[in-house]
């Protein structure tokens, strides 16, 4: 038995290694001179903060105003906080998206019978297995029929098409772990289901919203493949695009770079650390659902 915990304890610490390794180096190099970083250093000897400036100037900037006298990989850095901005709004409307329309079908198809439930709820789950590059220029055509190319909502509505069934599945398996006595308590003593919904299941259910949430906000602050087919300029452009911009730059800083891809996960960390109970005892309920 000892034996067990121990390698449990050893493949756990082995996993975690796996994947911190990589994004700690990155932390480090972030902190190091483009010399020092090129002599494969893992620990800075003179750390710096120097990486950091750029992305944090002030003012904002436009496609039309960079200039001969930017440095490398400066212009793109300079864009950097109106890039977290878009990303931002875009990530806080699919969640609040997901979990609005998300928590009402995942409801109805909890607790209301009716033909053909099941079916529908395959579909939603079936809609998650398809490749987004299948779609690509359908979901182009309709986004430019509709004159939203280059719009937050283009980005909004394609983000939320693809993590809106995960958020149905998720909620649905939660919410089947609620006892219907609280429902019907509420019904005796006067409330409309839509009133027993909103003033009962809803509060009870809050650790399963708060999961989806999050994984919602995080899938669509991290996504970047309709992200860069739907924006053109920074007025839209959101954070992930932004960076690959720095490939069209040449003889960029690694260290730059570096600095902009900590600064680019530590919202979805941040928020992943403040809100983990909340994420695992949703995830876990709506498994057990």
């Amino acid at each position: 038995m000892v034996k067990h915990r121990i390698g449990l304890y050893l493949l756990s610490f082995l996993a975690m290694l796996y994947l911190v390794t990589p994004f700690l180096w990155v932390v480090l190099v972030s902190f190091m001179e483009e010399r020092e970083a090129n002599q494969h250093h893992w620990i800075p000897r003179q750390p710096t903060f120097d990486n950091y400036w750029p992305y944090l100037a002030k003012g904002s900037v436009t496609d039309e105003d960079k200039t001969a006298g930017d440095a490398v990989g400066g212009f793109t850095a300079r864009q950097f906080p109106r890039a977290i901005i878009n990303s931002l709004i875009n990530a806080s409307l699919v969640m609040v998206m997901n979990l609005f329309f998300g928590s009402l079908a995942a409801y109805a198809l909890a607790r209301v019978d009716f033909s053909g439930k099941f079916v529908l709820l395959l579909f939603y789950l079936g809609t998650r297995s398809v490749p987004g590059v299948a779609i690509m220029v359908p979901m182009y055509l309709l986004i430019r029929g509709y004159g939203l190319l280059d719009t937050h909502l283009a980005i909004i509505l394609a983000h939320t098409t693809f993590t809106l069934p995960f958020t149905i599945w998720i909620l649905k398996g939660y919410f089947q772990t609620i006892p219907i006595d609280l429902e019907r308590s509420a019904r005796i003593d006067g409330c409309t289901r839509l009133g027993a919904l909103f003033r009962v299941f809803m509060p009870v259910a809050t650790p399963g919203m708060i999961a989806v949430g999050i994984f919602a906000f995080i899938s669509s602050w991290g996504e970047f493949f309709f992200a860069l087919l739907l924006t053109s300029s920074i007025g839209s452009k959101p954070v992930t695009v932004l960076i690959s911009d720095f490939a069209q730059e040449l003889q960029v800083d690694f260290t730059l770079i570096a600095a902009g891809g900590v600064l680019v996960v530590l919202i979805p960390i941040v928020l992943a650390f403040i809100f983990q109970r909340f994420i695992i005892h949703g995830i876990g309920g709506a498994v057990t659902g």
